[in-house]
């Protein structure tokens, strides 16, 4: 009888152990960075967005970095390297809202303004072995963040209407920025968790 439940416990166990996700050249994906050194070198840019590829650089390296207990290394001395390509990076408008303007008769009209802008980066990723040169994680990853539109945005007190607001521009490209940050730590964020998380 002992003999049966050992069995049964046996085939239990390798059936379990069996049903994890693992990845190319059969690494399993629970220790893939742990305990080794990393280099994040700049990734590539393909889009037309200039430094698009030093602020997620920067984000990755900031992420690995603090998450890893510091193991981002210069290439020379790191076992495994991180490298990736941005492959797009668009900008949507996301949600509109009903305002109104002066039209050139003097008229006020309905106009539609966008409330909410989206932006949206995908990159492509591949984590190598260096000694080996064997890949171990390969992937393509998407983020996108809302953020509102300042250029349209209302004073309570004009009834409505669309007053030119001379820090505006400024405002927009502030909320911009702080937009693709956020895409850039997401990006970061995911990767770090799909090569060290159990899948």
């Amino acid at each position: 009888m002992s003999r049966i439940i050992y069995s049964m416990a046996l085939v239990a166990f390798c059936l379990l152990g069996g049903c994890g996700y693992h990845l190319a050249g059969g690494t399993h994906a629970s220790s893939l960075i742990a305990g080794k050194t990393i280099a994040i070198p700049m990734w590539s840019n393909k889009t037309y967005r200039p430094n698009l590829e030093a602020i997620l650089t920067d984000s990755l390296v900031n992420e690995f970095a603090l998450r890893n207990g510091g193991m981002v290394v210069s290439e020379d001395a790191a076992e495994l390297v991180l490298t990736g390509t941005i492959v797009s990076y668009t900008t949507v408008a996301a949600s509109y809202k009903v305002g109104r303007e002066v039209d050139e008769s003097g008229k006020i009209v309905p106009v539609e303004k966008v409330r909410e802008y989206r932006k949206t980066m995908k990159v492509d990723a591949t984590l190598t072995e260096k000694r080996s040169e064997k890949v171990l994680w390969k992937g393509t990853l998407s983020e996108f963040q809302d953020y509102p539109s300042r250029i349209n945005t209302e004073d309570p007190n004009s009834n409505g209407l669309q007053p030119e607001n001379p820090n505006s521009i400024a405002l927009q490209q502030n909320s911009d920025d702080a937009a693709l940050r956020e895409i850039c730590r997401k990006i970061a964020q995911q990767l770090f968790q799909n090569m060290s998380e159990n899948f």
